[in-house]
């Protein structure tokens, strides 16, 4: 795996694990969310996003270090 691969699947499982608090900032930026921040459906929709994101972000980690497994750190460097 080269560094930027490594770099961009760390990045995206960070967001995966944030991004439920980036959608709760979100959402009371914008006027026109249609639901009340303590309506059970607005709480049901956010458990919803956080155990999606959680679940790809398990996911991520997974494949990441499948990837390690698989391919090493050094699978881009040639012998000279």
């Amino acid at each position: 795996m080269s560094l930027r691969e490594i770099i961009l699947q760390l990045v995206q499982i960070a967001i995966f694990f944030a991004f439920p608090t980036i959608w709760s900032w979100i959402t009371t930026l914008l006027p026109w969310w249609p639901l009340d921040p303590q309506s059970t459906l607005n709480i049901l929709v956010i458990l919803a996003v956080t155990l999606v994101s959680w679940l790809l972000g398990y996911l991520g980690i997974k494949s990441f270090l499948t990837q390690l497994r698989t391919k090493g750190l050094a699978a881009d460097v040639k012998a000279a």
